[in-house]
């Protein structure tokens, strides 16, 4: 928690000193306040984006889509998944058009199985 406050601090007693030690510095009354309200929301700004939630984006596990090959075990083809076209590998037999689930994703390849049909009571 102190390093919120001391941090801060220390970036600015460090711009403060380069500007003298370049001869930039030139009102002192108009530079340190200048300098503090810039620090301080430039702190600001990066402490809120590094706390953001973060969110993975990139999950397809579990999301359904469509063969739009015919799909043999093991073997690559395409998928059509939150309307964008992956290729895939399956764990099974999958023919064209067949709804499907991903299981899994291998960098820019799904991992996808048909999807079961679910049964009314």
């Amino acid at each position: 928690m102190v390093a919120h406050i001391v941090i801060p601090i220390i970036v600015i007693a460090v711009v403060i000193a380069l500007l003298i030690l370049t001869g930039y510095y030139a009102d002192p009354l108009i530079d340190i306040p200048s300098l503090a309200i810039v620090g301080f929301f430039s702190y600001r700004m990066f402490y809120v984006i590094s706390k953001t939630r973060k969110r993975n984006i990139y999950k397809y596990e579990g999301l359904e889509g469509i063969a739009v090959d015919d799909i043999k075990r093991g073997e690559e083809g395409y998928v059509r998944v939150n309307g964008e076209l992956w290729k895939a590998i399956s764990t099974e037999d999958i023919s064209r058009g067949e709804r499907i689930e991903v299981v899994s994703r291998q960098g820019m390849t799904l991992i996808v199985k048909k999807r079961q049909k679910e049964v009314a009571n």
